[in-house]
This record gives structure tokens, C-alpha cells and sequence, in this order.
């Protein structure tokens, strides 16, 4: 996609999520954003799917763009479904994504949910994070253990016990319980697991942007506050405290913006990992400067610089601690945890 049209996707994205119409998905029909264009999809890539991503970020709303978007589609695209079906599916139903076990090695020793075959088909047991849309899903995508691998099945949402996590409402992040819950394999081994190293990819690569978009929104509001915001006579952007720190998170936010635009074009996950990583470092980074630039205020838990504060820590900790990338970016290069090679 030529700068012009992205520049016009990043407008209307950023309109229709200020606009605070409902969900972005349905309003710009964004479901089949990642799906072939000759199967009835947009044809797009990651550069546009972390434009939107980068916009969700700046406007912390609930969505079903990274559960429903990108990982049911990404994760049944890899299955024997015909496109075209496909994308009428994710047109027409919302799902949530069930992933303990999601990593770039595709693999879960031992697996959360471990799926049981007999007569009457496949049975669902385990208890697993998982990311919802904001509205009721229909279906629930699982990551379950077989006798022959990892494999993804599709559940009736309602099958299961789900609990929503309060810390950041809007990120729509869950616990899933199942107890002999029927599934319907989606997905068998080994294809599972180059579904789910690409799944991971893509969700990392877009939570990263998310991450970015809370940094330069938290930047923006953080200085325009110091410069409208008087002490002593004058504006608490003239101090050099305020100013150093705002410095220091704009390189923080550029940083990252570079490290997102170099793991879209690699494909190794030791760029990916660390685009996060400097992602996430500037989103929390931002968020509690913001908090500490507009002061008392900031601390209380309806204002809008702590809902950036609550979904940066969210996303920091989404797809394992950061221990966990680090380790992954010391190991592609040949490096273990102790520092040695």
C-alpha cells in the first residue's frame, strides 16, 4: 500500500475511533483486514494491521481487532477452511481466542487444555487465559494438547466458565475454564503449530503498536498539559525537569517506532521480541510520565492517562513476563540466561 493510502487509512481509523461509534472492527468492516482479496478479504498486511494497531492504542477502547482479526484468522487460516468461507465467517461472528500456550515455538509442555477424543467426538478440559471481543463472541478458538501435539478446536462460547479480568476492562483479557467441553478440531498437528508461530507473530507485532500509540497519545497529552499548566507564574514546561522528562520520552517512543518498522520487514522473532520490549518500555514509560507531569489528578483511576497506564501494563505482560522475550532474543543469538555463550 503506497504512504498516501496509508496516511488516509491511519485518518479514517483514527476518525472512526474518536467518533466512539462502536467497535472500529464493524465500523470500517476491518473483520477479513488480513484475508486474501480474491477470497473476499482486504488483502492487507502487517504494515497496515500496525497502523490500526498503533491507532487502537491511542484510543484504549474495547475491540475485537486483535482476538478476532488477527488471531482467529490468522489461527483457521491454517486449516482446511476455503477462503472465501472464511472470510463470511469472520464477517458474521465474533470469537474469542483461548491461547495459553501461544509462544514463537508453537509449542506448550504441558498444555493448559488437553483435548480428549472418543465416539462422540472431541472433549475439552484445562483452564486458560484467553482475549475476547466486546460484545457477546459465538464461538471460542482453543489451544489444546492431543495424543499427537497441539492442535485448535472451536468450542460453543457458552460451554464454558468465562471470567473477565478488571484490571483493564477494555483489553478484554479472560479466564476460560473447561470441564468436558465438546470442540470441533479446527486446526489438527503438526499444522497447529505453524498456525500458532505465525498467530504469535502477528499478535506481538500488534500489540507492539498498541504500545507505540499509548506512548506518542500519552507524549501528546503530557506536553500539552505543560504548556497550559501554571506554577510560579509560569508554565511547568519550562522547568527543566518537565522538559528532560518529556525528551525522554519522545526518544523512548521513537526508538520504538523504528524497532516495530524493522520486525516488519524481518522475519526473525529475535526483532520481533525486542520491538515489544522497547514498545512496552516506552508505553509505561509514557504513561506513568504523563501521570506524574499532570500530577494528583492523574493518580485518580477514571482519568484518561491511567486508562493508558493500566492497558500498558496489560499488554506488558499479555504474551509471558519480559524475562520471557529477553530470553528469546539472548537465545537467537546464542546466548543463554546465564550471559554466556
Amino acid at each position: 500500500m503506497s504512504s498516501d493510502l496509508l496516511e488516509d487509512l491511519r485518518k479514517t481509523t483514527r476518525q472512526a475511533l474518536t467518533a466512539g461509534g462502536g467497535d472500529v472492527v464493524d465500523q470500517l468492516d476491518l473483520a477479513a483486514l488480513l484475508l486474501d482479496g480474491q477470497t473476499g478479504g482486504l488483502g492487507m498486511g502487517e504494515r497496515e494491521m500496525v497502523l490500526v494497531g498503533e491507532e487502537i492504542g491511542r484510543q484504549p477502547a474495547p475491540s475485537a481487532f486483535l482476538p478476532s482479526v488477527i488471531l482467529a484468522a490468522t489461527l483457521l487460516s491454517h486449516g482446511n477452511v476455503d477462503g472465501v468461507e472464511l472470510a463470511k465467517d469472520l464477517a458474521r461472528n465474533r470469537y474469542a481466542v483461548a491461547l495459553a500456550g501461544l509462544n514463537a515455538a508453537g509449542t506448550a509442555m504441558p498444555p493448559a487444555v488437553v483435548a480428549t477424543g472418543g465416539p462422540g467426538g472431541w472433549l475439552l478440559d484445562g483452564t486458560s487465559w484467553g482475549l475476547a471481543p466486546p460484545s457477546d463472541f459465538d464461538a471460542l478458538l482453543v489451544v489444546a494438547g492431543t495424543g499427537t501435539g497441539l492442535a485448535l478446536f472451536v468450542a460453543d462460547g457458552t460451554a464454558a466458565t468465562v471470567t473477565a479480568d478488571q484490571l483493564d476492562p477494555s483489553r478484554g483479557l479472560i479466564e476460560v475454564t473447561f470441564e468436558r467441553v465438546p470442540g470441533r478440531m479446527a486446526v489438527e498437528a503438526p499444522a497447529a503449530a505453524g498456525a500458532l508461530r505465525a498467530a504469535y507473530r502477528r499478535a506481538v507485532l500488534a500489540v507492539a503498536a498498541e504500545q507505540l500509540g499509548v506512548a506518542r497519545a500519552c507524549l501528546e497529552m503530557a506536553v500539552e498539559h505543560a504548556k497550559t499548566r501554571n506554577q510560579f507564574g509560569a508554565p511547568i514546561g519550562s522547568f527543566q525537569a518537565i522538559k528532560h522528562r518529556c525528551a525522554e520520552v519522545l526518544l523512548d517512543t521513537e526508538f520504538a517506532d523504528a524497532a516495530i518498522q524493522q520486525a516488519i520487514q524481518s522475519t526473525g522473532f529475535d526483532d520481533l521480541e525486542l520491538a515489544f520490549l522497547v514498545a512496552t518500555k516506552a508505553a509505561v514509560s509514557a504513561a506513568q510520565s504523563c501521570i506524574h507531569v499532570h500530577g494528583g489528578i492523574g493518580f485518580t483511576w477514571e482519568h484518561r492517562t491511567h486508562w493508558y497506564l493500566r492497558r500498558a501494563r496489560v499488554n506488558a505482560t499479555l504474551f509471558g513476563p519480559p524475562g520471557m522475550h529477553r530470553n528469546a532474543i539472548a537465545e537467537s543469538v546464542g546466548v543463554n540466561a546465564a550471559g554466556r555463550k
